[in-house]
């Protein structure tokens, strides 16, 4: 891709490339065609998020095909081949972009070069033990090229982005393992700085995307998503774990008031600013917490006064049940989970055994017959089974007998023989 030489660009040619392409709309298609042709790996493609319709329209017109909302992916070599047979300008891709940018494409071979220097942004990345990470040079390089942070302001932000990244979660290949709310991670004198929108949170959302390796958040779903992927709930007190009759072993205000509504008879709905106020250790080694994926089960222990410690995670565990059943487990604590007979509830089972160490209750390929045999018994409608198969590791032949018998089995369908456990503390 040859670049070509900007001295032979005529003013006017200039003013008028910026006028047509320099627009709110492409920058996004700019930066990221920078950040490729300067990447030491040389990539043959990248992604270019289209969030609105102005973005796809303007994008899809510069690329000369029709994009889809959300991101696409854009050759560097047709990009080049577009905007050469530009009727208008015909330049190449580096010389378009020293125009849009005001500089020429840096040698990918000098991005190394900066690491023997002195930088606020790595220095700060070392300090916190994350200086060799694989992902910190690229982001370092993207900080400075396109993290509109003020040369004044760089050691202080970095400083705090530094500080916040060592506390996630950033291993792609394990869960977090500690949750944390994102006011816990502000400063004192500054508790907006994470807030969306703001430069701390963007710059530290971009080094924690590079580190999953998945694209940049695009809208507050994607950053929500990521936030909880590195171990950070956006707040803590929204999201709830339901709890029934934990013995808790302290004799605090804290253990006093969730014991005290065991003994009314009340669930307790736990939320992460619950559990930071939590005494250290919630219970003995050795004690066996029922875990279920539906709060029907949970209710109906509660009605029957059925007083086995049960935590309900109503579907896939939120960041302060992930939290819950983590301390359950530092304290020795035997987890115990059944869930419905359907692909996510077998997703949800194989997680927990594989990332909790909870065994399966009622989870066998016999138990699944056991149970549908009893429906057809009962002549009880079981809706069908759909999705994708999930393997059961713990049972290999559960997976195969649902998929052939092709019917879910919900929790509410074996009530009685899961209260029945719980009454007789018979869980296996």
């Amino acid at each position: 891709m040859a670049d070509g030489d900007l001295t032979e660009v005529s003013d006017q040619t200039r003013a008028d490339v910026r006028e047509t392409w320099g627009g709110a709309a492409l920058r996004g298609l700019w930066e990221q065609a920078r950040e490729a042709l300067e990447s030491p790996k040389r990539p043959d493609r990248f992604s270019v998020a289209l969030p609105d319709e102005p973005t796809r329209a303007a994008v899809s017109a510069v690329y000369g095909r029709e994009l889809y909302l959300g991101h696409s992916r854009i050759m560097l070599v047709k990009l080049d081949k577009v905007l050469r047979a530009d009727a208008r300008f015909g330049l190449p891709l580096p010389l378009v972009l020293e125009i849009l940018h005001g500089r020429p494409i840096a040698s990918p071979e000098a991005a190394p070069a900066r690491a023997e220097r002195s930088d606020p942004a790595l220095d700060a990345l070392t300090a916190h033990g994350l200086g060799a990470a694989a992902w910190a040079e690229p982001w370092v390089r993207w900080l400075h090229q396109y993290g509109r942070v003020a040369e004044t302001e760089l050691e202080h932000v970095t400083g705090r982005a530094a500080t916040v990244l060592a506390a996630l979660a950033l291993d792609p290949a394990t869960p977090p393992a500690v949750w944390v709310s994102r006011a816990e991670l502000t400063a004192a004198d500054d508790p907006h700085e994470l807030d969306s929108g703001s430069t701390l949170s963007r710059i530290v959302l971009r080094a924690a995307a590079l580190a999953h390796d998945i694209e940049p958040p695009n809208g507050e779903r994607d950053r929500r998503a990521l936030w909880e992927r590195c171990g950070v709930a956006p707040d803590d007190v929204a999201g709830t774990v339901l709890s029934w009759a934990l013995p808790l072993t302290g004799d605090d205000s804290w253990s006093r008031s969730v014991a005290d509504r065991t003994g009314l008879g009340l669930p307790t709905h736990l939320t992460l600013r619950d559990l930071s106020a939590a005494p250290h250790r919630l219970v003995d080694s050795g004690t066996v917490i029922a875990v279920c994926e539906n709060a029907r089960v949970l209710e109906a222990a509660a009605r029957a006064d059925i007083r086995h410690p049960l935590v309900c995670l109503g579907g896939h565990p939120s960041p302060v049940a992930s939290s819950l059943l983590a301390r359950l487990r530092a304290d020795g604590a035997l987890l115990r989970y059944h869930g419905d007979f359907d692909w996510t509830g077998v997703a949800i089972a194989r997680s927990l055994w594989s990332e909790h160490e909870a065994q399966l209750w009622r989870m066998s390929a016999a138990d699944y017959r056991e149970a549908v045999d009893h429906a057809a018994h009962r002549r009880l409608d079981l809706p069908n089974l759909v999705g994708a198969p999930v393997d059961t590791p713990w049972d290999p032949q559960l997976s195969e007998l649902m998929s052939t018998a092709s019917r879910a089995v919900e929790e509410e369908t074996v009530l009685p023989t899961l209260l029945a456990d719980l009454r007789d503390a018979a869980l296996s």
